[in-house]
Order: C-alpha cells, then structure tokens, then sequence
C-alpha cells in the first residue's frame, strides 16, 4: 500500500432533465497507477432549500439510500430537527462504499470515502451515512443467514459495530435510527 491513491469523481444526468428537481450523484473511484480500481463511493449531493423535496425524489430513486432520507427528511421535505439544527449548507449522503476483496478490511475504503467527502464538500456541509454491510438483497427480504434463535449475532450486526465504532473514529456520531452525520469542512 505504498502507493499514491488517486480519487476520479464523476456525476452523469439527463442533458434535457430539469435538474432543480433533483439531487446530484456522484461517484468517486478510487484507484492507484497499478490498480485500475481498488474501490468506489457513491455520493448524493443535497442543498437544503434549493432542491424541492429530497423526501419524494428519492422514494422515486433511492439507490442504496433506502433509510437515510426517511430518518433526515420529513414528509415535506423539510429537514428533522436534529439536523436542523447543525444548519447544514450542503448534505452530502453516502449511498455505499465498496473496495475491491484484496483491500478490504484495511481501512482503505474508508478512508477514501471521507476524502471524496470532502472533496465535495463546501464550507457548512454536513455529511451522513449508514454503516451497514451491502447487501445483495433489499431492505424488506430476509437475509439469507438470518438466524431464528434471537441469542444467535448475524454476521450483518458484528458487521454494523464494526462500521459503526469505524466511522466514529472518523467523527461521525449517531442521529438517529443507525443513522450518522458529522459536519465536513473542504
């Protein structure tokens, strides 16, 4: 891991969309001069006041980010209080972060993900994730090794503590049901 890792950001929308509507995706892609891709995050870029209802935009396009906009949004769109009340400029909502298996568990994506965070950032801007695994199916299926014995630890929770204590080592506090924010400077 001695080498300088390079960050590509990229965000692709509809020429003819009106994109006030919307929020903008980007996806930062992480990579070394040796390794064409060692990972990549997904990033939604919200402005508080400017984009008209993130709530109902992203019930029609969630992406990954099925629980972050019901727990920082209200129904009108508005933010909750406890976000509110950071008085963000800029929401940036990390929709996954995913490294190659060669660098995973070393902290690579992570660190990564911060740094395009903060590349996206502007002064004001607060950003807000969910650690939790990925998973390959949606949020209302069970998961294939989910346990009926309620004394057994699926290995999504050991996972969940362990993203969790991750990214509060990187400043992020709990908001609310499991989800995190932090402000993030540029």
């Amino acid at each position: 891991m001695d080498e300088r890792f390079v960050i590509k950001y990229a965000a692709a929308h509809y020429a003819d969309a009106d994109w006030a509507q919307f929020a903008e995706r980007w996806t930062a892609t992480f990579y070394t001069a040796s390794v064409p891709q060692v990972g990549t995050a997904t990033i939604t870029r919200v402005i508080p006041g400017v984009t008209p209802n993130p709530r109902r935009a992203f019930e029609v396009d969630p992406g990954l980010l099925d629980r972050i906009p019901r727990v920082i949004f209200v129904e009108d769109g508005g933010l909750v209080p406890a976000l509110a009340e950071m008085k963000p400029t800029l929401l940036l909502l990390l929709e996954s972060v995913h490294v190659t298996d060669e660098w995973r568990g070393k902290g690579v994506g992570m660190r990564l993900a911060v740094t395009a965070l903060r590349r996206l950032a502007v002064p004001g801007a607060v950003a807000v994730c969910y650690p939790a695994p990925i998973h390959d199916h949606g949020p209302d299926e069970p998961c294939s090794y989910a346990s009926d014995d309620p004394e057994v630890r699926r290995p999504d929770e050991e996972a969940v503590d362990k993203l969790r204590r991750a990214w509060e080592r990187h400043d992020f506090g709990p908001l609310a049901e499991g989800v995190y924010a932090r402000r993030i400077e540029p």
